[in-house]
């Protein structure tokens, strides 16, 4: 079983969006929410082994779970909650984990379906799949992951916008999410939609095209309209 990559510094996400072609650049504020997750105890999990999955002390995992009478005695199936912290904006992460060129896919199509699910849920109408915004969204994952960096400007492709541009996007709007250490689709949008920068770009009623990506961890949303 794969840890859960969630805490401090290893769960981060940045929305970007520029209203009209040539205007001025808006990044979305930072932000940090607390989040409790009921994490299912399995073979050779001790209390230490789980607080360090999450980047979190044993004591405040400890805290967070007063039931427990003895912390040294845990069992199997027993559910454990931990009280975690998602940091939105821009800073250090830790990798993701990798995944099949399948599960990458697979990935990308859900979000897209978890997006036009929470628009519909507004009343919006949906985004459509772009292929070229696909292309770009993973290029920009891509090189997140090699070059080792969690930033909207790439030292590859300089601003979201100056890669839709060399990728021949046109637009009137666009907009960028990024987002890094989130296991599936649904815990991405979880930390997008509690982020209202994020959140501003998943609703934003100027978008009609979205491309997503996943790769090794990284996750990019690229809207334009």
């Amino acid at each position: 079983m794969q840890p859960f990559r969630i805490g401090v510094a290893s769960v981060l996400a940045a929305g970007l969006i520029v209203a009209g072609g040539g205007a001025a650049l808006q990044k979305a504020e930072a932000a940090t929410v607390n989040t409790s997750v009921s994490y299912k105890v399995t073979v050779s999990d001790t209390m230490y082994k789980i607080a360090k999955k999450y980047g979190i002390s044993l004591n405040s995992l400890i805290a967070a779970n007063p039931y427990i009478a003895n912390p040294n005695i845990i069992w199997p199936g027993m559910t454990v909650k931990v009280s975690v912290r998602t940091t939105t904006g821009t800073g250090t992460t830790n990798a993701g984990t990798s995944t099949s060129t399948t599960d990458k896919s697979t990935y990308a199509t859900q979000v897209v379906t978890l997006v036009n699910k929470a628009r519909a849920n507004a009343g919006l109408t949906a985004l459509k799949p772009d292929s070229l915004l696909n292309r770009v969204a993973l290029d920009k994952a891509k090189d997140m992951y090699v070059n080792n960096y969690f930033d909207h400007n790439s030292p590859t492709y300089g601003s979201p916008f100056d890669m839709m541009r060399a990728y021949g996007v046109t637009y009137s709007y666009a907009g960028e999410n990024i987002a890094k250490g989130q296991r599936t689709p649904a815990e991405v949008m979880n930390a997008w939609m509690n982020s209202p920068g994020h959140k501003a770009n998943i609703l934003s009623k100027n978008f009609n095209k979205i491309g997503v990506a996943y790769y090794n961890g990284e996750w990019v949303q690229e809207f334009t309209s």
